[in-house]
C-alpha cells in the first residue's frame, strides 16, 4: 500500500520536475529519481519509499539546488550529491549514498574531528577518483586552491587519505617550500610526503654545492658515505628547518634521504 501511494503522488507532480531531475540505476534493474514537492525535494528510492533531502546552505536560500549522480565513494554504484554554491567560487555539497546490500540510500555525514584536520570545513567541488580509490574535496582560500582526499573503509566510513599543509615563510632558511602534500593512512599517520608548487605539481631542486652529502635521518650524526653533486636534481619530499628529504633517481634505484641546507649552501 505505501508503494501505491508513492507511485500516485508521482501522477500529480509538474511535468518539469519529473524532466529535469536525475533518475538513476544504483544497480542493474533498480531505479532512483530526484522529486519536486513544492520546496521539498526527495529521493525515490528503489523499493519505492522516499526520503527527503537536504539542501546545503548557500548564497541564496530560494536557489534551486543542482543534483550530481556519481560514485563519490568508489564502490562501483552511484550516488547522489545535492550542490549549492557558496562565496564566489566554493560549492558546498551533502552525499546520499547507495549501499547495496540495503538497496537504499543514506545521507553521509562527515565526522567533525575529520574536517577539523583538512583543509576544507565541508565536502566542496567533489571529484571522484576511480584510479586513487579517492574522493577529492576542492576549495579555494585567498588566491590558491586547497583538496583533500578521502577514502572509505568497508563499513563505508570515510578517512582522511591526502590533505596539504602550507606552511609560513621562514626567513633563515636558504630556501623554503611553502606547500606539501601529506599521504596518511587511516589511522592518521602519514607515510607520504611531497613538495608541490603553485600548479600542484611536484617541485624539484638542483644541488648547488660540488659535493653534498646523504644523511639517514635530519641530523649531522646520521650522514653516509654517499653524497650527490652540483647539478645533481632531486624532488623535494619534505622540510625540517634546514634539512630537506629529497628523492633521487641513482644508477640503482631511487634514493629517499635527507640533506642540510647549511651544507648545500656553505652556511656556517
Amino acid at each position: 500500500m505505501p508503494r501505491l501511494h508513492s507511485l500516485a503522488w508521482l501522477l500529480f507532480l509538474p511535468a518539469c520536475a519529473l524532466a529535469d531531475l536525475p533518475r538513476f540505476e544504483p544497480q542493474n534493474g533498480l531505479q532512483a529519481q530526484v522529486l519536486q514537492q513544492g520546496d521539498v525535494y526527495v529521493l525515490q528510492q528503489p523499493d519505492g519509499s522516499r526520503i527527503e533531502l537536504s539542501i546545503p546552505e548557500g548564497n541564496e536560500m530560494d536557489a534551486a539546488p543542482g543534483f550530481e549522480v556519481d560514485d563519490y565513494d568508489v564502490d562501483g554504484h552511484p550516488d547522489l550529491a545535492v550542490r549549492v554554491p557558496v562565496g564566489m567560487v566554493n560549492s558546498s555539497y551533502h552525499l546520499y549514498l547507495y549501499r547495496p546490500d540495503r538497496q537504499g540510500f543514506e545521507r553521509l555525514h562527515m565526522p567533525e574531528a575529520l574536517l577539523d584536520r583538512a583543509n576544507c570545513g565541508e565536502l566542496s567541488e567533489l571529484q571522484a577518483k576511480p584510479a586513487e580509490r579517492a574522493l577529492y574535496s576542492h576549495c579555494r582560500s585567498g588566491p590558491r586552491w586547497y583538496y583533500d582526499a578521502y577514502r572509505f573503509d568497508a563499513s563505508g566510513t570515510p578517512w582522511l587519505y591526502k590533505t596539504l599543509q602550507v606552511r609560513h615563510n621562514d626567513p633563515d632558511a636558504p630556501v623554503f617550500f611553502h606547500v606539501f602534500e601529506r599521504t596518511l593512512d587511516p589511522y592518521g599517520k602519514v607515510i607520504a610526503s611531497r613538495a608541490l608548487d603553485d600548479g600542484d605539481q611536484p617541485v624539484s631542486w638542483t644541488v648547488p654545492s660540488p659535493r653534498l652529502y646523504l644523511h639517514a635521518r635530519p641530523t649531522a650524526s646520521s650522514r653516509s658515505k654517499a653524497y650527490l653533486i652540483a647539478g645533481d636534481v632531486c624532488e623535494v619530499l619534505d622540510q625540517q628547518g634546514d634539512w630537506l628529504m629529497i628523492r633521487y633517481l641513482s644508477r640503482k634505484g631511487p634514493l629517499e634521504r635527507w640533506v642540510s641546507l647549511d651544507e648545500a649552501y656553505s652556511r656556517p
